[in-house]
């Protein structure tokens, strides 16, 4: 154990130890220079035994930045935000997203204020591995190969409405792919580990297993192998689970056709992408179950409640009154091949390395090359479901364009939400797009020019100018906007518009018109502002006044259908005191308010956003 409570490092100041693992020790700890917002801080001691040479070292401590500034390029919103990472003496540090609600593993075991009791419901199943799988998916196409996926690595944030929403965390990136280190630890937890890592050998498939694994677990309370080390070797490498029936009888017939598939011993027998494997889960959800009854889809469920402290997901199927025992399973192999699966994971508890390496081997690069076939197919399909839509939310800035729903109707639902938008979009109808007359044209907002830059910048707001370009906004005080602005450019009518990559808190497109009077530090700034909540799918169309007072101009919050990419473009068009909000060129429904007749634009974030390409067309003339 390191004790490393009440040190600095990083900037940050560790306050206590929320958890430990086999890569490190996870601290509460307050980033200094950010305001002492609470981080969580992961440390790994890089000579740990004392006993490492100073080039073994230098050479941990490089593959330990390599694959940290590989997850801080990482932007999905369901996988743990990293803010910092970096070298300290001998400790190698990672500064991250703090979740309080703790982890999926915590709230199975009851050790958090909202504990799941399972077997948990379809829906929820669903809606919960869908999440995990769009994240799984995001970093495969990038050729990243978690290797660890389990419940302990699932952060929790329960929003307002009672949703759960999943962060995938810990890629283990003290140990790379290269496996050079000789002092290596398992990649995997036992019970989650697909067949192939016993010999080392991973691949996405990989992870789909493990994540078919804690499918299982869920569904029936149970993982699919129980026992001592040589017990789940042995069900891993040569064994056959029980029917998810035989725990969990409401659950439709289906599902063990689903779990079985994505539980294969060969990786190549099962589904081509963990995207694949998420969408043939939710199909399998909805069907009746055995004794007729229907499942209710994942589109339809509602979201769980808080109810004194306990999280409920809806009615959970019954347990059989004698807690009847599975069917028995096949015979298994002789005590020869127990002691050989027992050998195996011995060999992988010290010659197998930290999970989250890039894909090296040629198998990897060929199950990449099927995931990207799979999700331009998924992408194809009309009637596409909601988990499948988050699935392939994460795919290439050329399969999004193609993919585009056009512009509809403003009453019309939107159903292209989740594409991932990585360059700007055509502008709407009556809009002049033609380059030359374009009012601003900025592909890295106020990073692009300085330091003299037009771009003017709030107090309340923290620049940074990523190496990949754009600009990354970080709001000091939460309860304020942090914004950048171009008044240098007022326009009457137009349409303005960015691509925002959040990654905490909500992403704002700003009108302004005029500056009011001060509250304190903050100068409040009269106009209107589009305000999207990727975490809660909503979005809301406000002004606010001289005073400083919001008014929201829409009757409810509006409720996007799907979840948004990574990417995606947000835009307002205004003319004539009608003001139309679009997000990947959809267009939502129309306000108006004739408070305001001219402005320039903003970009704000009540969190941390990153924004490039920042646009102001004129009206087609």
């Amino acid at each position: 154990m390191l004790h490393l409570e009440g040190r600095e490092v990083g900037g940050c100041k560790l306050v206590r130890k929320i958890g430990e693992g086999g890569m490190g020790e996870v601290y509460l700890g307050e980033q200094i220079r950010v305001g002492n917002r609470a981080v969580a801080v992961k440390i790994v001691q890089a000579d740990e035994d004392g006993e490492g040479d100073s080039a073994q070292i230098a050479d941990i401590a490089r593959r330990f930045q390599r694959e940290a500034g590989l997850l801080g390029n990482f932007s999905h919103p369901n996988i743990l935000p990293v803010h910092d990472s970096g070298v300290q003496g001998d400790l190698l540090y990672l500064v991250m997203q703090f979740a309080p609600d703790g982890s999926l593993a915590d709230a199975i075991k009851g050790r958090t204020a909202h504990p799941l009791t399972l077997p948990a419901s379809p829906a929820f199943v669903a809606d919960l591995i869908g999440q995990v799988a769009a994240a799984l998916q995001y970093t495969h196409d990038r050729g990243v190969v978690h290797r660890d996926v389990k419940p302990g690595n699932v952060l929790l944030q329960l929003e307002p409405n009672g949703h759960w929403h999943a962060l995938l965390a810990d890629f283990g990136i003290a140990r790379g792919a290269d496996g050079s280190s000789h002092r290596t630890k398992v990649s995997g937890t036992l019970a989650y580990m697909a067949p192939e890592q016993f010999k080392g050998d991973f691949s996405p498939a990989s992870d789909q297993y493990a994540l078919a694994v804690m499918t299982y677990q869920l569904l029936t309370g149970h993982t699919p192998y129980e026992g001592d080390m040589a017990t789940l070797t042995q069900g891993h490498l040569y064994g056959t689970p029980p029917s998810v029936r035989s725990y969990n009888a409401a659950l439709p017939a289906k599902v063990d056709g689903v779990l079985s598939r994505a539980l294969a011993k060969d990786p190549t027998l099962r589904y081509p992408s963990v995207a694949d494997y998420a969408a043939a889960l939710q199909e399998a959800l909805a069907q009746k179950s055995a004794a007729g009854d229907v499942v209710a889809p994942v589109a339809a469920a509602p979201a769980p409640s808080v109810a004194g402290g306990k999280v409920s997901q809806g009615p959970a199927p019954k347990w059989p009154v004698d807690k009847k025992k599975p069917p028995r399973q096949p015979r298994q192999p002789g005590l020869g091949r127990v002691w050989l699966a027992l050998l195996a994971a011995i060999v992988l508890l010290v010659g197998i390395v930290g999970a989250g390496g890039l894909l090296v081997r040629q198998q990897q690069n060929q199950q990449a090359q099927q995931t990207r076939t799979a999700q331009q197919t998924a992408g194809a399909q009309a009637n596409s479901t909601a988990a499948a839509q988050t699935a392939v939310a994460a795919t290439t800035a050329t399969a999004a364009a193609s993919q585009r729903t056009p512009i509809v109707t403003a009453t019309a639902t939107p159903s292209g939400i989740s594409a991932n938008v990585t360059t700007p979009l055509p502008p709407p109808s009556g809009v002049d797009g033609t380059a030359a007359n374009l009012k601003i044209s900025d592909p890295s907002p106020f990073c692009g020019q300085q330091p003299t830059t037009p771009w003017e910048k709030s107090s309340n707001v923290a620049t940074a100018c990523p190496d990949s370009g754009g600009v990354d906004l970080t709001a000091v005080d939460s309860t304020h906007l942090g914004c950048i602005q171009r008044k240098d450019v007022p326009q009457d009518d137009g349409y303005v518009a960015a691509i925002a990559q959040p990654a905490t808190g909500s992403v704002v497109l700003g009108f302004r018109q005029g500056e009011g009077n001060t509250s304190g530090s903050v100068t409040n700034i009269t106009g209107y502002y589009f305000k999207i909540d990727p975490a809660g799918k909503t979005y809301q169309i406000f002004k606010v006044g001289a005073d400083g007072t919001p008014t929201n101009l829409m009757p409810t919050d509006g409720t996007l259908n799907g979840t948004l990419a990574a990417h995606f473009e947000v835009g307002v068009l205004y003319k004539g005191g009608q003001i139309t909000p679009y997000i990947n060129g959809i267009k939502l429904p129309t306000v108006t308010d004739t408070s305001f007749t001219s402005g320039w634009m903003a970009l704000c974030t009540s969190g941390e956003t990153t924004y490039t390409n920042a646009l102001m067309y004129p009206l087609a003339s």
